[in-house]
């Protein structure tokens, strides 16, 4: 067997094999059998007919086929071991010469992944500010979130919770039958179609009122599209929506234990408030850090690893249902080709970031002890109480370990791209110098392959 080896862009391996005369005589024997077992020879048994006949019969072509079913996976196989070549999916094979046999199989391989001056980024974390203005909203919310309905005998107004009866025929045909509905009626609020919320205005508890009003083209029931429906509307009861004070009663409402006084329940959501912001202004500062990361690496990857990724933002989207995918794609009226073209861009950056989190994470020597992962699993069954035994039994698997353990390297890896992207002082000397050519995957452990 003579190989040659040709690296090709994005991370593909041209092998060219040419199969020895001699080896290939052994799988013509071997394929012989197969054949002569199957075929039926006139003047021969099953299997006894000799190797000149049955290759007369079905073609030395035919036969040399047949071995090349066998022997094609064992060459390609030794090539792989011969040649070092780590492939990551299935090769692309293209026959050049059946006798002998010659063959070419581009094979993907593990990316190669430099991060060049990574430690010179810098991003500047934005400032968090909690406003008064934040504050009370927040504590408006909370306040509505605590109002109560107080029945009014007057007209329904914007804002009013109404509790009515509600009918609609067509042509005399009923499609709409809603006893003591209730509903709040909201300025600029389209209430089931245009012009019905305007008709409750002004109605008070015990009146009744018939209205004529346009369904609209794009009604639901594409019968009664653009049609006009005659409502009967019953206004059973009025009520208004009173806010409590705000003071030391309303906190004491929310949780008395938490806040005796409205100080106190200020001062959570302020602290709340921060604390939001204060996660988000770090979250921002390691998305835009790990772009950086990203935008100055040199990255080389196969394109198999894009289409892992969108298969797992399928499966996240949709789940592993493929009837359900399909009804999806029909609702929005895509072919499979069409919406896995559309996840393309977003699959491509997880990738790109995943590359870049597995190289800094052996670069940078971050690792994950075994008593890491037994504290993290304490904490994740810790809430459950009576139940947590059993549930660390369940989680303590070598999945879930494993899990865990990829869980906690990557938080410990993103703590090192803020770290180093909020460093003061000038960027020492990258760790990764005179690196070589890392490989990592979305799915695998960070491995390495010579770049060639």
């Amino acid at each position: 067997m003579k190989v040659t080896r040709e690296r090709l862009p994005e991370s593909r391996v041209l092998l060219d094999i040419e199969v020895d005369p001699e080896r290939l005589e052994k799988s013509l024997d071997a394929a012989y059998k197969r054949v002569a077992s199957k075929a039926q020879v006139p003047g021969f048994r099953p299997g006894k007919a000799p190797r000149r006949v049955v290759e007369r019969m079905v073609g030395r072509e035919s036969l040399i086929r047949e071995a090349l079913d066998q022997l094609v996976p064992d060459v390609y196989n030794e090539a792989l071991e011969q040649e070092d070549v780590h492939a990551v999916d299935q090769p692309e094979l293209e026959i050049v010469e059946l006798d002998p046999p010659h063959f070419k199989a581009t094979v993907p391989v593990l990316p190669t992944v430099e991060l060049n001056n990574y430690r010179d980024i810098r991003v500047e974390r934005e400032a968090v500010e909690v406003t008064e203005e934040m504050v009370n909203e927040q504590i408006e919310m909370l306040r509505q979130r605590y109002a109560t309905q107080v029945p009014v005998e007057r007209p329904v107004g914007w804002g009013d919770i109404v509790i009515a009866d509600v009918s609609a025929s067509v042509d005399d045909e009923p499609f709409v039958e809603d006893n003591d509905a209730e509903f709040t009626l909201r300025e600029g609020e389209t209430l089931f179609i245009e012009g019905l919320a305007e008709a409750f205005y002004g109605m008070g508890a015990g009146e009744e009122k018939e209205v004529d009003l346009d369904l609209p083209e794009d009604f639901q029931v594409e019968r009664l599209q653009g049609k006009t429906a005659h409502f009967k509307l019953t206004v059973k009861d009025v009520k208004e929506e009173q806010l409590p004070e705000l003071d030391d009663d309303l906190a004491q409402e929310i949780d008395a234990e938490q806040f005796p006084t409205f100080q106190a329940l200020q001062e959570r959501v302020e602290n709340d408030l921060r604390n939001s912001l204060e996660q988000q202004a770090d979250s921002k500062l390691q998305q835009d850090a790990l772009d950086q990361m990203v935008e100055q690496a040199s990255l080389e990857y196969p394109r198999v690893y894009v289409e892992r990724e969108i298969d797992s933002l399928i499966r996240e989207n949709l789940g592993n249902d493929q009837q359900q995918y399909q009804d999806y794609l029909a609702r929005i009226g895509q072919s499979e080709a069409e919406y896995r073209e559309s996840l393309a861009e977003n699959a491509e950056s997880r990738v790109k970031r995943s590359l870049v989190l597995s190289e800094l994470a052996e670069v940078e020597n971050i690792e994950v002890t075994d008593e890491e992962v037994e504290e993290q699993l304490d904490k994740l069954v810790e809430p459950a109480g009576e139940e947590a035994p059993r549930l660390r039994e369940m989680f303590a698997t070598e999945d879930g370990m494993a899990t865990i353990r990829r869980n906690l390297l990557s938080e410990k890896t993103l703590a090192r791209v803020r770290e180093i992207a909020t460093l003061d002082e000038p960027a020492a000397q990258n760790a990764g110098d005179g690196q070589q050519a890392g490989a990592a995957g979305s799915d695998q452990t960070p491995e390495k392959e010579d770049a060639e």
